[in-house]
């Protein structure tokens, strides 16, 4: 396992917005551990321009009302097996738009640099909560793992805030995600799963 915190969750790719001599934000961040990336991972994150996959994705959401109300707020998908997802990342300064459609429902995040202290992680913004993590190397697989949290920009104590397991493999050859989300007030917020092809691949294979 390799875990960067100093150097530290798809598609056909555009590249007319990546300026000269630039990386994609997970490989700038990862630096020689980004080597270690089986080539399915590395391609979803080779944001240059744009970039777009599909596949297929299974959800739970949580049962306490509190749960529902987070879910609902942020965009998070509906509930059920087998549902087909979009994934579509766009290059926006030195970070990443990513916009995710699951049925009919869809939830954006930026993800940019750390600044300041963080400055060795990616920050992700959902609304009016942002996350810090780092990335960690397994194998040839990628972990997440959150080290701050804030609330409309103010930082609060890393046990009061959510519980993330973020894990990408590759099985059968395919990008898989597993993504859990929970509280200690509600339990599971919300979990989904499932895999990814670039949209270009997917297209030829229809």
């Amino acid at each position: 396992m390799v875990e960067r915190t100093r150097t530290g969750p798809v598609g056909s790719v555009h590249n007319s917005r990546l300026q000269p001599g630039s990386q994609p934000l997970y490989r700038r961040t990862l630096g020689d551990a980004w080597n270690n990336l089986s080539p399915q991972i590395q391609q979803l994150h080779s944001v240059a321009g744009e970039s777009s996959f599909v596949g297929e994705c299974s959800v739970e959401r949580g049962r306490h009302p509190l749960a529902g109300l987070v879910a609902m707020l942020i965009g998070f998908p509906d509930p059920g097996p087998d549902q087909q997802i979009s994934v579509r990342l766009v290059q926006e300064g030195d970070g990443e738009r990513w916009t995710r459609q699951v049925g009919k429902r869809r939830f954006t995040s930026v993800q940019e640099p750390g600044r300041g202290r963080y400055q060795s992680l990616i920050r992700e913004r959902f609304g009016p909560v942002a996350v810090h993590f780092s990335l960690v190397v397994e194998g040839e697989s990628l972990r997440y793992a959150i080290r701050q949290w804030t609330l409309f920009g103010i930082p609060l104590p890393l046990s009061s805030g959510p519980r993330t397991r973020a894990v990408e493999t590759v099985e059968t050859g395919r990008f898989h995600f597993d993504v859990e989300i929970r509280h200690f007030l509600t339990g599971l917020i919300v979990r989904y799963q499932g895999t990814l092809s670039p949209a270009t691949d997917a297209a030829r294979a229809g």
